[in-house]
C-alpha cells in the first residue's frame, strides 16, 4: 500500500483492526475459512440487497448493480 492509504487507513481505523495471515495452514484450516468467507460475502450481499442473493448473483452470471431492492 501507498503511503498516503496507510495514513488514511490508520486514521480511520487507528489499533481497532488487526490482520494477520496464517503462515501454513492445513487444508482443514483452508476450508473452514473459504466457508467462513463464503458466509460474510452472502451477508454482506442480503444486507446491500434487502434478500438473499441468489446463487447465479452468487456467482456472478446476473449483474447486481441492475436489481433492485425487494421488500
Amino acid at each position: 500500500m501507498g503511503q498516503r492509504i496507510k495514513n488514511n487507513f490508520h486514521r480511520r481505523f487507528g489499533d481497532r483492526i488487526h490482520v494477520v495471515y496464517a503462515q501454513h495452514s492445513s487444508l482443514a484450516e483452508k476450508e473452514a475459512i473459504k466457508a467462513r468467507l463464503s458466509e460474510a460475502i452472502i451477508k454482506v450481499l442480503t444486507g446491500i440487497l434487502g434478500r438473499e442473493p441468489t446463487q447465479k448473483e452468487l456467482l456472478g452470471i446476473d449483474d447486481l448493480s441492475s436489481n433492485k431492492k425487494h421488500k
